[in-house]
């Protein structure tokens, strides 16, 4: 972050500098604040971390407030603090060095926004969004664009209201392109990053069932994702906004019903700069199209047909959300100038370098000498990512297969039918399944409805170290580790292939790591 004075922080966010006396009289009169052109090097929400020099974001959530840690800030050298207590910045609570707000986690976004703003003005920036699939777009879209920019993007799970304005302040002053993954739970949300990144072309992967329980609607759904339109309601005369979206998605494959939404937003209504939507997909309309796609153990294969010709596509990823996922990035690639063959290129390094083990989302891991395939999924889940997941493990070669599945969330009313079809899905992809959670009873309920004459082959626990100990039990019977076996004796007894996803909350990623410790 380029150093700013203190004074322009208050600026940045509307706030006010002028305080009550420090023996806690209150009054209005101004006073002679030298500080004010002190500099500040960073922004930080956490009182934990290093804030010498920076300014000390206290942000009110729902179990905490950091008003009550902004003493430890100043202690450990915090250049000024930003509250919204009016009452005890009025009696000097605070120190002398705070800046007071309605409200900081707007403040946090509105000092993001005007930084961009003016002190990055020439910096691109294109925003992912989605129902499934935006981490990973993201990544693939960073890769593409790295290998002609300096480009950056927002880290794993920084796509909220705090982490994407923190890094939008960390940037470094030389990016060129800005990769913005933007994540939501309801309406607005949206719209709030939108107002920081405001950029200047986005991608939707798909628009799913997440979310059902605040939004009610698929159709509310897209509307909500939409406001990322908003941002072609800014650009200058002669640059329209341009939106990469996925044509085989029922919704996103609606251009009328899209340009009507962005439209509402500002961009294409008359006197705007206009809208040019993308779309990618395998259906014959799309302007990226993949055909002959081939999903298996040792990648992804497809035929790309786009407006610069045709291209084979080859890339050590599993999956095939993963055809989709890089149509999305190859597209955004050719906003920017870089063509599909240099963008296969950069995925293709990114895929070698990144994908398996080392991937940000879907890890592929091999365990007790190669005999168990790990895939860590447990990074998030919904009816949409759930089958390609388990599309995945099916394509995995193993003696057994197990799905070790967690409670999806937020899915409203609905939630038990999509429980349900996730389990029969899994009955047919795989030998065992075990799960956590009290929604996960649907996982099994549609297991059992495939499978009448079940022997017991889905089973439900409380939480994640029961199903471990059971999953490591199954295991070690099934691959030869029991107990008085040597490994020389286990060796080569068989293989097995394990998934485990839900959402971010079941923790799942617990099971995963304790496999890993057991069987490394």
């Amino acid at each position: 972050m380029k150093a700013i004075s203190i004074k322009r922080l208050a600026e940045f966010c509307n706030g006010k500098l002028v305080a009550g006396d420090a023996d806690g009289a209150t009054g209005d009169r101004p006073r002679f604040l030298p500080f004010l052109q002190d500099e500040i090097k960073g922004i930080v929400t956490d009182s934990r971390k290093d804030v010498a020099q920076k300014a000390f974001v206290a942000i009110k959530g729902e179990n905490f407030d950091g008003q009550a840690f902004v003493r430890e800030a100043l202690g450990k050298g915090a250049a000024c603090v930003v509250v919204s207590d009016r009452e005890g910045w009025e009696k000097g609570l605070y120190g002398d060095r705070a800046i007071l707000t309605d409200d900081t986690l707007t403040a946090l976004g509105d000092i993001a926004a005007a930084y961009l703003r003016e002190e990055m003005p020439g910096m691109r920036r294109i925003a992912v969004t989605g129902s499934v699939g935006k981490t990973t777009t993201k990544e693939f879209i960073h890769a593409v664009l790295a290998s002609e920019y300096k480009a950056e993007k927002t880290p794993l799970s920084h796509n909220n209201e705090i982490g994407l304005p923190s890094t939008a302040l960390s940037l470094p002053d030389d990016t060129e392109i800005f990769v913005a993954e933007m994540g939501m739970r309801g309406s607005g949300q949206i719209r709030y990053l939108e107002n920081i990144v405001r950029p200047e072309a986005a991608v939707i992967t798909t628009i799913g069932n997440a979310h059902l329980e605040l939004l009610g609607s698929r159709e509310n759904i897209l509307k909500a994702k939409m406001e990322i339109c908003l941002a072609g309601a800014r650009l200058p005369a002669g640059k329209p906004f341009r939106l990469v979206v996925n044509g085989d998605n029922d919704l996103l494959g609606d251009l009328p019903r899209l340009r009507e939404i962005a439209a509402g937003y500002g961009a294409g209504a008359p006197g705007s700069s206009g809208l040019e939507i993308v779309t990618f997909g395998q259906n014959s309309s799309a302007d990226y199209r993949a055909t002959e796609a081939i999903c298996g153990e040792n990648g992804i294969n497809y035929l790309l047909i786009c407006p610069e010709g045709n291209f084979h596509v080859s890339l050590p990823l599993q999956g095939e959300h993963n055809v989709y996922n890089t149509l999305a990035a190859i597209a955004a690639g050719g906003l920017f100038g870089i063509g599909p063959e240099k963008a296969i290129a950069a995925l293709k390094r990114y895929a070698e370098e990144c994908g398996g083990e080392n991937s940000v989302r879907q890890r592929i891991v091999k365990l007790a000498g190669g005999r168990i395939v790990l895939i860590d999924d447990a990074y998030n889940a919904g009816p949409e990512s759930m089958p390609a997941s388990l599309s995945v493990l099916g394509g995995i070669k193993a003696d057994i297969r197990i799905a070790a599945l967690g409670d999806m969330v937020e899915l409203g009313p609905r939630s038990p039918e999509f429980h349900r079809e996730i389990g029969k899905i899994a009955a047919a992809t795989c030998d065992r399944l075990f799960t956590v959670g009290e929604k996960s009873q649907g996982y099994i309920d549609g297991w059992r409805e495939s499978k009448p004459a079940d022997d017991g082959s889905a089973k439900r626990f409380s939480d994640t170290e029961a199903a471990f100990s059971a999953i490591s039990r199954y295991l070690d019977k099934a691959l030869g580790n029991a107990p008085g076996k040597s490994p020389d004796e286990a060796r080569g007894e068989g293989t097995a292939a394990v998934l485990v996803k839900g959402s971010h909350i079941m923790h799942m990623d617990r099971i995963s790591r304790l496999l890993e410790e057991k069987y490394k």
